[in-house]
């Protein structure tokens, strides 16, 4: 429920800082939060007597000040640095307006500049259903090699980062759910982890690789190089692709369930084991692509 009293700055501080507290994030993420939020804070209140600003009255031409204000001092930041202040912003505004302290989320008429981080690789739905075809033919070859058809198929559906994907045991799938579990030793990482649902397909896919290679323990005895090896020399040119990585595997995930609209931020951010910052770069380049390809 909103607080309808939350008015002015320096009181939205005092929430925002609450709430992030309260948030399963990493220290160094909340670090950065706060650190941002308060840039800009006292960028709008240079003096220590300066009266907090209602914070209807901000506008987006606030933060574009204070992005060129950043970005000229003698120190200045570099443009990663000033995208990820940015980022802070959204994530603080955006809180605002979920909270109902502000009408209008001044941080969304400031875009982030195209040039800063190019897009990612990614596969259209026709080159991702030539690749799994491929990797099919591949597994049915002389060496029965399952690995690259249950990978790309288990991170199509996942998004599960390369890491992750190698790290999966046999006892991390659950059958009777459909669901592969991503764990994480370090204390730090815990709120990465998660569990995902498989298709019957998917699940198919991966019970044949664990009969094929007799898997009792990790999922995928391998490295990430030698699938990637085998990624590019066997698979991606029977595809007609140039190259295929895990990271475009995992973007093209991203982009099929961003363009399905059946999750929110909250459920994508989950479903991909990012920070509120991760999220709002990753969704921030899905919807220049959605831009882009639409063009």
């Amino acid at each position: 429920m909103a607080h309808q009293t939350v008015s002015r700055l320096d009181d939205a501080l005092v929430e925002f800082s609450s709430h992030l507290d309260k948030r399963p994030i990493a220290d160094n993420t909340r670090k950065a939060f706060w650190g941002d939020v308060n840039l800009f804070a006292r960028f709008l209140m240079p003096a220590q007597d300066s009266e907090a600003p209602v914070l209807s009255t901000i506008k987006g031409d606030h933060i574009r000040d204070f992005l060129a204000h950043e970005e000229k001092r003698q120190n200045a930041n570099s443009p990663k640095s000033l995208e990820r202040r940015l980022t802070s912003l959204k994530v603080f505004f955006r809180f605002l307006r979920e909270r109902g302290y502000v009408t209008l989320d001044p941080a969304d008429s400031v875009p982030y500049r195209p040039t800063v981080d190019p897009l990612p690789d990614f596969l259209t739905d026709a080159q991702a259903e030539v690749l799994v075809q491929a990797a099919r033919d591949h597994a049915a070859g002389e060496k029965l090699d399952t690995r690259p058809l249950a990978i790309i198929a288990l991170v199509l559906e996942t998004g599960i980062k390369k890491a992750e994907c190698l790290a999966l045991t046999r006892e991390d799938i659950d059958r009777g759910a459909r669901t592969v579990a991503v764990r994480y030793d370090k204390k730090h990482l815990k709120f990465k982890e998660r569990e995902l649902p498989i298709s019957a397909d998917c699940l198919a896919m991966l019970d044949a690789h664990i009969e094929r290679y007799a898997v009792q323990g990790k999922l995928f005895d391998c490295t990430g190089r030698n699938i990637e090896y085998i990624f590019n020399g066997k698979i991606a040119p029977k595809a007609g692709l140039s190259a295929l990585t895990f990271e475009m595997l995992r973007w093209t995930c991203a982009l099929r369930d961003y363009k399905a609209g059946a999750m929110d931020d909250e459920r994508l951010q989950f479903k991909f084991g990012l920070s509120p910052i991760g999220w709002i770069e990753m969704s921030g380049k899905l919807e220049r692509i959605v831009q882009m390809v639409a063009a």
